[in-house]
């Protein structure tokens, strides 16, 4: 196992490039440590690259219309900070609901954001986040989560709350039971305005198999030119991206917010 440490985002995502499926970044390490069989050691032939010496990765801070948050920010440290909650208070709301302490301490955004399940994705997702890549580019996250493979994310741009119109948005987590057990469904919903009712703009979700993505079937399904859907329409919607089990229950939530039952 050998520990990278280049000295810029662009020399990281350069010998990422090069080192193919060798090549895994690391910050906080919460989820990597769990694709490691036994002592939870690295495989021999593992090429981990550090991601935690770069500014650019982790400050918080308004930028124009919108709110940079680095990708190597602590989930603890994005969950409290004022910025975060003034702005982006739906982040905050699902950050309250994951993991222990200790993960959250350790666990970064842009780790959570790279598992591809983690419970900040349908937020950023719905909230329609870009992310800011090694080269400086900025690039809608729903499209960066599409490619392959996932490059490096130094950080993450979101409207801030005093450039746009009031909306209402909620996060959904649906577990075994209310306690520290892996989750079943994360989900998160977006209307186009502070009302609710069908007006929904947005959706987001995954479950175990199904990496979180905007459910495209059921936004076209709810947009407002669209005739009113029946519950199994839903939940065939759902069924696009979900597995049946799961794509039953994210339909009746959705449902109830938008006042369907």
């Amino acid at each position: 196992m050998q520990l990278l440490t280049p000295a810029t985002p662009q020399a990281a995502q350069d010998l990422a490039d090069r080192l193919g499926a060798r090549a895994r970044f690391i910050a906080g390490g919460t989820v990597i440590q769990q694709e490691w069989e036994g002592s939870r050691l690295a495989p021999d032939d593992a090429c981990l690259i550090d991601l935690q010496r770069w500014p650019q990765t982790q400050g918080i801070a308004l930028e124009g219309h919108s709110l940079r948050i680095g990708a190597g920010a602590r989930l603890e440290t994005v969950r409290t900070d004022a910025l975060v909650r003034a702005h982006v208070p739906l982040l905050v709301q699902a950050l309250d609901q994951l993991g222990a302490l200790g993960v959250r301490r350790l666990g970064t955004l842009g780790g959570n954001v790279g598992w591809g399940m983690g419970d900040a994705v349908p937020v950023l997702l719905v909230l329609d986040a870009e992310a800011e890549l090694a080269d400086g580019s900025r690039v809608p996250l729903a499209e960066v989560l599409a490619r392959p493979a996932l490059p490096l994310l130094v950080a993450f741009h979101l409207p801030r709350a005093d450039t746009r119109e009031p909306v209402h948005a909620v996060f959904e987590k649906v577990g075994h039971r209310a306690a520290f057990s892996p989750a079943r469904l994360r989900m998160a919903l977006r209307w186009r305005s502070a009302e609710r009712g069908r007006d929904l703009i947005r959706v987001a979700a995954g479950a175990p198999g199904a990496p979180v993505r905007r459910l495209a079937a059921v936004e076209a399904l709810l947009s407002p030119d669209a005739p009113c859907p029946d519950l199994y329409a839903l939940r065939r919607a759902c069924a696009q991206t979900l597995p049946p089990s799961m794509a039953l229950i994210a339909s009746r939530l959705i449902a109830g917010h938008c006042g369907l039952l």
